[in-house]
């Protein structure tokens, strides 16, 4: 059955789901890391790298730290050596932002008895809470582009060739756009065009891939 959250409990769509901010936690623990690099990679198609080998995890992961009580004041504290900073800087800011919402998506306004500041940024844009993150990804440019690119690639089973990427970006972006960005009527594209059904045989030796084109 629906169901309608109240203003007070800070609910803000799917980035706010438990589904989504359960995935992207450590057992028992929270992780604006692991939520901001799921937004970088799932929603603006943007690969996060993966941190070096020999970091050391111990004062992040010590949530009984008296002096570093929020996650925020451990991540500060973490970050600020020199080769974890390039990676933080482009996770952190987002995911700080769904700091209310504990490990199973509960709302939750202060960790450790400190009140949690929930604020951040995305490419510029500033915000101070889930809505504002979920406002910031909703008019990011890479958005629209990255959730066709996923739909495309998950209908298909498969990424997308060169010749279909030209399709994807001059054609059924445009259609979803022009569609009012509607997602079912996107699925409706994708699953009626040649490539959803089309299986292309093996490249002949020295020859390049032949691909059909989708929807004229």
């Amino acid at each position: 059955m629906p169901f309608e959250f109240k203003e007070a409990n800070g609910q803000a769509g799917i980035l706010t789901h438990a589904s989504f901010v359960a995935l992207h936690s450590h057992p028992g623990r929270t992780s604006p890391t692991l939520r901001g690099k799921a937004l970088r990679e799932v929603l603006l198609c943007q690969k996060v790298p993966d941190p070096p080998g020999n970091v050391n995890f111990n004062l992040v992961q010590d949530t009984t730290n008296p002096q570093y009580k929020t996650v925020r004041q451990r991540l500060t504290a973490h970050a600020t050596e020199a080769m974890c900073t390039g990676c933080h800087k482009i996770t952190d800011p987002m995911g700080l932002a769904l700091e209310n919402f504990d490990t199973i998506g509960g709302f939750r306004t202060d960790e450790n008895g400190a009140k949690i500041d929930a604020s951040g940024e995305l490419d510029g844009v500033k915000f101070t809470s889930a809505a504002g993150l979920g406002q910031a990804v909703h008019d990011n440019p890479r958005t629209v582009s990255c959730l066709v690119k996923q739909a495309y690639a998950y209908g298909v089973g498969r990424s997308a060739t060169k010749s279909e990427e030209e399709w994807r970006t001059n054609t059924l972006e445009k259609a979803f756009a022009a569609d009012g960005y509607r997602l079912p009527a996107l699925l409706r594209r994708i699953a009626m065009s040649d490539t959803f059904f089309r299986v292309v045989p093996p490249e002949a030796e020295g020859n390049a891939p032949t691909v059909a084109s989708a929807e004229k």
